[in-house]
């Protein structure tokens, strides 16, 4: 059967959500709001997007970005999918043809699956994923030099004691308003970044607004957000040196996963984490999935599968 790819239109939309809510792992595929965003959001000159049909049926998808960083233009995979019954067929590598043809176009010389942030859906290839990794290796990517990105797991049920612990008394949090934004996002690019400051907007499209902000003084101290590209994932979160060893930083944490409490959820997943140590002693997170950013080299301006 011939297979088509061609440029995704907004009118693929629900095809391919249904694709990846069949098609993901585990939960990867259940916040249908959060993929929606992150695909067709914003479809500008930056994003990369592209669906297979066969017999005018839409079977498969393919979704990325391109961004400068450091002075280096670089492509990142955020989500192939191909439906049941289409799989092993060719389906994917053309997808992948494609994907990286646009990005090469575009400048990026190279391209990596998954790291796209401040809108990823995974921070890399799931290394205990053998089916994912073999695809991507066929492929001809590579792992990177360095370690993998490691998640923590944390059972809400077992450490609502911890999460519901009181918040030192000295500090002011709540959450973060609308109508704040323009003053919030630029303490967090002058604080953080400009990764950050995007990733933590993504809370303002959450209801409520998954985002918290500890104040003092009309000064922000420290942000924690969640659910901000998908549910079920903390994070970012970061206190400003003035306020380290206050306590800021673990109360934060606490309000956010109280949310979560309060939904009824009974585990979350703290993403790309860096200090182990204080997640696991603030609210008994253990070490889960580990994640490898997969690469590629392009051949910037040409073909890239030629």
């Amino acid at each position: 059967m011939t297979t088509t790819v061609r440029p995704a239109a907004a009118d693929d939309r629900t095809a391919v959500l249904d694709l990846l809510r069949a098609g993901l792992p585990d939960d990867a595929g259940d916040d249908t709001g959060g993929l929606e965003h992150l695909l067709w959001g914003a479809l500008d000159d930056q994003r990369l997007a592209f669906v297979a049909e066969r017999g005018g049926e839409v079977v498969g998808g393919a979704f990325g970005s391109v961004a400068e960083r450091d002075g280096t233009v670089r492509a990142y995979v955020t989500v192939v999918v191909v439906g049941e019954g289409h799989r092993r067929s060719g389906v994917g590598r053309l997808l992948m043809t494609a994907l990286e043809e646009a990005a090469a176009a575009r400048g990026a010389t190279g391209i990596q699956a998954g790291g796209s942030a401040p809108a990823y859906w995974w921070p890399g290839v799931d290394t205990a994923d053998e089916g994912t990794t073999a695809f991507f290796a066929a492929c001809g990517y590579e792992p990177p030099d360095g370690p993998p990105a490691t998640n923590l797991d944390v059972d809400l049920a077992t450490h609502v004691d911890l999460v519901r612990a009181a918040t030192p008394a000295s500090v002011a949090l709540r959450r973060l308003r609308l109508e704040e934004w323009p003053a919030f996002e630029a303490w967090m690019r002058e604080t953080w970044g400009e990764t950050w400051a995007a990733e933590a907007g993504a809370a303002l499209l959450r209801q409520p607004v998954s985002c918290f902000v500890a104040v003092e003084d009309g000064a922000y101290l420290g942000f924690a957000a969640y659910d901000t590209n998908r549910a079920g994932w903390f994070g970012p979160m970061g206190s400003s040196p003035a306020a380290r060893g206050r306590g800021v930083g673990s109360a934060l944490l606490r309000a956010c996963l109280s949310d979560y409490v309060d939904a009824g959820r009974t585990s979350c997943e703290i993403a790309w984490v860096g200090p182990v140590d204080f997640y696991a002693r603030t609210v008994g997170a253990v070490p889960g999935r580990t994640f490898l950013a997969l690469r590629k080299p392009l051949d910037a301006g040409s073909d890239a599968s030629a």
